[in-house]
């Protein structure tokens, strides 16, 4: 599959620029990636039960940068894997350049039909998050489009953020999304400030085993109100961290379910004092979540912190 993208016809990217150049975001990769079952799967009768989709063991390879003015083309390659537990059918999928070497991102991707974890409202609380996105933006390189945390603060888990209300459309220039990449992109910001907050490094996706869009998630409003939680667990014994997390929706519904999410240094130098001013703001206040941290969730092999 051969995609063409323009940064003065894909707007959104002029709102993920580093360096001076604007790059192609993890999300919207992942979109790209999950074309895939639309157009390998178009002879399929559609589910009895709504299908989420699945993106699992990503790897985020290096990026697609747009360092020269006008269009580039990506290609897309997918051939049919083993499928999970939970889908019928699986795809891998490569990202590519034509001409360049390497890969930008592979990802096996699936539809699945799996049991929706029950609701759990966010509470009162999510709306008392005590710190703002003047602690997000500068120093995060994301524009209007991609600004995508309210307020954020502690859970007992990890982290807690709201999405930001009023942001502008998010959609390819030739044709709508497949996911909700935005969802994502609330909780990978999170882990990212966690990781500027104990370290003061800029840290970009490397990896990540599951990511879950269910199928509430295609359902509600872009602009309702969202609320990721995260947690970090040990990665490894080179002292690397996981996160897992849920993106939940104004009613409580899980939207999102991430497991094994990775993220590497972007190679800045680290803001220590930014990072000391982001931990004073969290230390600050208490936990705003209730003691209980984020349930199991049983989903496809998947668990919630």
């Amino acid at each position: 599959m051969k995609i063409q993208i323009d940064p003065r016809l894909d707007a959104f990217l002029l709102d993920h620029v580093v360096a001076g150049a604007p790059l192609l975001p993890t999300v919207m990769q992942l979109d790209l990636a999950a074309r895939v079952l639309p157009a390998r799967c178009a002879h399929r009768e559609a589910p009895a039960t709504p299908a989420g989709i699945m993106l699992r063991d990503v790897v985020v390879g290096h990026p697609v940068r747009f360092d020269r003015p006008g269009p580039r083309e990506l290609h897309l390659v997918s051939r049919r894997c083993a499928p999970g537990r939970a889908g019928p059918e699986a795809f891998s999928c490569e990202l590519r350049s034509p001409g360049e070497p390497g890969v930008h991102l592979t990802a096996v991707a699936e539809r699945i039909t799996t049991p929706v974890p029950p609701a759990r409202s966010p509470g009162a609380w999510a709306s008392r998050l005590p710190c703002g996105p003047d602690l997000v933006y500068p120093p995060f390189f994301h524009g209007a489009t991609f600004a995508v945390v309210g307020r954020f603060g502690r859970s007992p888990a990890g982290l807690t953020a709201r999405l930001a209300p009023g942001l502008p459309p998010l959609r390819w220039a030739a044709a709508d999304t497949v996911l909700r990449p935005r969802l994502l992109e609330l909780l990978l910001q999170c882990c990212g400030l966690w990781e500027l907050a104990d370290s003061g490094r800029m840290m970009v996706p490397a990896a990540i085993e599951r990511v879950h869009w269910h199928p509430g998630s295609f359902a509600v409003d872009p602009g309702a109100p969202a609320v990721a939680r995260i947690g970090p667990r040990p990665g490894g014994g080179d002292g690397s961290r996981l996160f897992d997390g849920q993106v939940l929706g104004p009613s409580g519904s899980v939207l999102v379910t991430v497991a094994g999410y990775r993220a590497t240094d972007l190679g800045l130098v680290p803001d220590l004092a930014h990072a000391a001013r982001l931990r004073r703001c969290l230390d600050a206040i208490p936990a705003a979540e209730p003691a209980a941290t984020l349930t199991a969730v049983a989903v496809a092999g998947e668990g919630a912190p």
